[in-house]
C-alpha cells in the first residue's frame, strides 16, 4: 500500500508547506497529497483552502498576500516538486483555473517524477489523461448509486485508472468491482486506528493519511527536525 502524507506532515508543521513536506518524508512517508491552486499574480499556489483568513478567496491575493495571512512561506507547484525529487507525489487540482499552467508544470516534471493528479472535478482529471503522460485519478466524496457513473468518463484513457475515496463513504462492495475491472483504489479521510486498519483489511492501493502514528511511521523523526 502506498503511504501519502495528506498536505504534508502537518501536526507540527503548517499544511502544504515546505517543511510539512520535509518532515513527511522524514518520517518515512513514501507520498506526499497537495492541493494546486492559482494566485492573483497567476503562481501555482499549493494551498487548501478556497477562502483566505481576512475572508477573501485565495484566488483574489498575490502569493506575498496569502503569505501574509497564514504567516508562513507558501510553495509553488513547481518549487515542491523541485525540491523532492524521489517522492511519490499526488497533486490536487482544485480549480480549473489552474489546469493549464498545471500541465505545463507537469510535463516538464512528468518523466522525472512520480506522479498522481487528481481533482474533485472529473473534468480537470480528464484532462490531465489526455494531455499528461501520468497517472490520473477521480475524487469522489458521496457514494455513488452505480460505480459505472463514477467511471464512464475515465474508460476512454487507460491513465485514468484510479479512484480516490472519502473514508466516509467508501463500500468494500465497490470497492471490489473497481479493482476488478482495472481501477486502483485509494483512500483519504481515516481518523481512527479502527478506520487505518479497516483500509488495510479492504486491500486499497493507497491510503492518504493525516495521522502518520497509525500507520507505523516515524513522529518522532519528522518532530526532530524543529529542534535543527
Amino acid at each position: 500500500m502506498h503511504l501519502l502524507a495528506h498536505r504534508g506532515f502537518h501536526a507540527v508543521y503548517p499544511e502544504n508547506s515546505m517543511q510539512a513536506f520535509y518532515a513527511a518524508q522524514a518520517s518515512g512517508f513514501e507520498g506526499i497529497e497537495t492541493d494546486v491552486r492559482i494566485s492573483a499574480d497567476n503562481q501555482l499556489i499549493l494551498c487548501h483552502d478556497r477562502i483566505a483568513p481576512n475572508g477573501l478567496p485565495v484566488s483574489a491575493l498575490t502569493r506575498a498576500e496569502l503569505e501574509s495571512q497564514l504567516e508562513h512561506a507558501v510553495p509553488t507547484l513547481e518549487e515542491a516538486l523541485e525540491a523532492f525529487p524521489d517522492i511519490y507525489w499526488n497533486i490536487e487540482i482544485k480549480v480549473i483555473a489552474a489546469l493549464p499552467q498545471s500541465l505545463t508544470v507537469l510535463r516538464h516534471f512528468q518523466q522525472q517524477r512520480r506522479l498522481l493528479v487528481t481533482s474533485f472535478r472529473h473534468d480537470i482529471a480528464i484532462e490531465c489523461a489526455k494531455h499528461l503522460e501520468v497517472e490520473c485519478g477521480l475524487l469522489v466524496a458521496s457514494r455513488p448509486a452505480a460505480l459505472s457513473s463514477v467511471i464512464h468518463g475515465a474508460l476512454p484513457d487507460n491513465r485514468l485508472r484510479t479512484i480516490v475515496w472519502d473514508f466516509e463513504i467508501i463500500d468494500p462492495t465497490q470497492l471490489q468491482l473497481a479493482n476488478s475491472i482495472g481501477f486502483h483504489n485509494f483512500v483519504y479521510g481515516a481518523h481512527t486506528q479502527f478506520e487505518h486498519d479497516a483500509c488495510y483489511d479492504f486491500g486499497v492501493h493507497g491510503l492518504i493519511t493525516d495521522h502518520p502514528q497509525m500507520v507505523g511511521l516515524d513522529m518522532d523523526a519528522a518532530a526532530s527536525l524543529t529542534r535543527h
